[in-house]
Parts: structure tokens; C-alpha cells; sequence
């Protein structure tokens, strides 16, 4: 069995942290301290996590790649899908009991789109020249005005390139760019990108790192507004790719077992944020800036603790049920048991 490489380990835990993090700041986005935060993460977390997403999408041609995909993926959606809804009505307490499962609720978008990029995949890669035509596709469908939130369409669409990239990406492409020169200008692309967020941030639109909404509803109805999506994928690359670089290759306790089991933090995070949300008078504590420093620390923690071992055993049952039986062997295993009870 090969060695497991803790750079990815600590990879996915850094951007899941920044998904709690942006997640939980989010109700005070536009404060004038946090919202330099929220921008820069933002900036490059979603589509650095797909990128990821799909560098471990490389066994298309497995017998059980649509196994995992319905077990891992179609089936903790439907779950945690109504999950939320059932949450809502009898927690939150929404008016009406909502099952939208075309329509993915808040961050189960994410699933529902994984589950389209990996269906499409398999196709996609045997096309000639797949990742600019996917490029040119996400930056089209901002014209759109009908690819919104409705099957995730807009999404799924913009973060493709991301996903069949990361499925393009080798480790040794990385490994060839964690050199001393390559991390000092790292350093400063993300040091020049606080920076730039801090001092113009208040101009910027954020719905621009969503992906979710047709340039027209962002108030660009012009012919030229594909090419902010061509500088907002841009800025993601250069971003994104210097967090790669600058993340450690160690194990770092907490950290690196931490990145093993994201999808638990993610499918768990947002019971947790949206119950404080509907806390009266949680937000209204943080109403001074250097209470909000306190936030983002808050993030990191919540993420440690969703990422214990403890609560994967807990819900291990809901995230990754096991399914086995639901699923028939193989033809050529069929046949070898057969030989074999001869």
C-alpha cells in the first residue's frame, strides 16, 4: 500500500477551514473589517476544493466508479438534503416543510454538483481540447439569464474547468513549483491580494466568486462581461496555486487528520452555523471589530472539532453509508466465484 501523502491531507483541512470560516462570517460580510476577509477567501477557496476534487478523480475506468459515485455522493445528498429541510421546519422554524432536491439547499450545492462533474467526466476527457471548450462554456453561460440556482446549472457550469483541471494535474506538477523562488512570489501574490481586497474590497461584488447568478443580475447586462469572469479565474489561479504552494508537506497533528475527513465537517458545518445564526442576538456580540478577530479563531476551532474521529464514527452511518448489497457484482467477479465453487 502506497504511503499516504499528508500534503493533501493538509491541503483539504486549510480549505475546509476556510469554508466554516467564510460560512460562519458570512451574517457580517459586509462589515467594513471582516469583509476584506470573507472576499480574499472566497477569492480562490471554492475553486481550489474542486480543483482538488477532481486530482482524486483519476480511476474513470474502475468497475466501481459509479458505485462510489451513487454511495458517496447521490446518496448523502438525498439524506442530508432532507436533513436540512427537516431542520428548518422543526428547528428553525420555517413556515412550510420544503424538500428541494432539484433546487440544492444552501451548501449542498457542492454534492449536487460533484455528482454532475463526475457523471460528466468520463465523457468530457475524451474530447479534444476539453478544458478551454469548459472554459469558454462557464464564461457563455454567465449570458444566460435561465442558468441560476435550479440544478445547480450556473455553478455546476463556471467550476467545471476547476474540477476536470485538478483531474488533469499531477503531483509532480506541484512538486515542481515548491521552490524558494517559486514561494516568495507565493508570498507576495497572497500578501498583494489581502492588500488589494482591504483597499478595494467595498467595490467589489462578491456574487462574482459565487458562480451562481447570470452577469446580467449583477448588473453587467453588457457583451463584455465574460471577461470578468475571465480576470475573477484569473485571480483564482493565481491564488490558489500559491496556497498550494505555500501549504506544508509534514503531518501536523490535528491538522492532517483533520483533512481525512472533510465531508463530514462540510455535510455537519451548517447545521451549527445556521442554529447560531437564528441564536437571537449571537451576531449582535460581535459587533466591534476586535471581537470579529474572534470569528475567523471560531471557524478554525469548529472545524477541529467536526473533523474528530469521534463524531466520524458518530455519523459515518449518514455520510458514508455502506452499501454493498444494493450494488451487483461485477460480471467477471460473478463468473470467478462461479469457477470457484466448482
Amino acid at each position: 500500500m502506497a504511503a499516504r501523502d499528508y500534503y493533501f491531507d493538509n491541503v483539504k483541512f486549510v480549505l475546509i477551514a476556510l469554508v466554516v470560516t467564510g460560512h460562519l462570517i458570512e451574517p457580517l460580510g459586509t462589515e467594513p473589517f471582516l469583509r476584506p476577509l470573507y472576499l480574499f477567501i472566497y477569492a480562490f477557496h471554492i475553486p481550489l476544493f474542486v480543483l482538488i476534487s477532481g486530482y482524486f478523480c483519476k480511476n474513470l475506468s474502475s468497475g466501481e466508479y459509479t458505485n462510489k459515485v451513487i454511495s458517496r455522493l447521490v446518496v448523502p445528498y438525498v439524506i442530508f438534503e432532507t436533513l436540512y429541510s427537516l431542520f428548518d421546519y422543526y428547528v428553525l422554524g420555517e413556515q412550510t416543510l420544503k424538500f428541494s432536491y432539484f433546487t440544492p439547499y444552501w451548501l449542498m450545492w457542492f454534492l449536487f454538483s460533484m455528482i454532475l462533474w463526475k457523471v460528466a467526466l468520463p465523457y468530457a476527457v475524451k474530447i479534444r481540447y476539453a478544458l478551454p471548450i469548459s472554459i469558454m462554456v462557464a464564461i457563455l453561460a454567465g449570458y444566460a439569464n435561465d442558468a441560476q440556482y435550479y440544478a445547480s446549472v450556473s455553478r455546476t457550469l463556471v467550476f467545471f474547468p476547476f474540477f476536470l483541471a485538478g483531474y488533469y494535474l499531477k503531483r509532480e506538477h506541484i512538486s515542481r513549483l515548491r521552490t524558494p523562488l517559486i514561494r516568495c512570489i507565493a508570498v507576495i501574490i497572497v500578501l498583494t491580494a489581502a492588500v488589494a481586497m482591504i483597499l478595494y474590497g467595498n467595490g467589489l461584488e462578491e456574487k462574482w466568486f459565487y458562480g451562481s447568478v447570470p452577469y446580467e443580475a449583477m448588473g453587467h447586462p453588457e457583451w463584455s462581461a465574460g471577461l470578468y469572469r475571465a480576470a475573477v479565474y484569473t485571480g483564482a489561479v493565481l491564488l490558489g496555486g500559491a496556497v498550494l504552494v505555500l501549504v506544508p508537506e509534514n503531518r501536523i497533528p490535528l491538522i492532517t487528520a483533520g483533512g481525512r475527513n472533510t465531508l463530514y465537517v462540510y455535510l455537519l458545518h451548517g447545521f451549527i452555523i445556521k442554529l447560531l445564526a437564528k441564536a437571537s442576538g449571537f451576531y449582535a456580540l460581535f459587533r466591534y471589530p476586535a471581537l470579529q478577530l474572534l470569528l475567523p479563531v471560531a471557524g478554525i476551532l469548529l472545524t477541529v472539532l467536526l473533523s474528530g474521529g469521534g463524531l466520524r464514527h458518530l455519523f459515518k452511518g449518514l455520510v458514508e453509508p455502506r452499501l454493498n448489497r444494493l450494488f451487483k457484482k461485477p460480471l467477471s467477479n460473478r463468473s470467478q466465484s462461479r469457477t470457484m465453487s466448482r
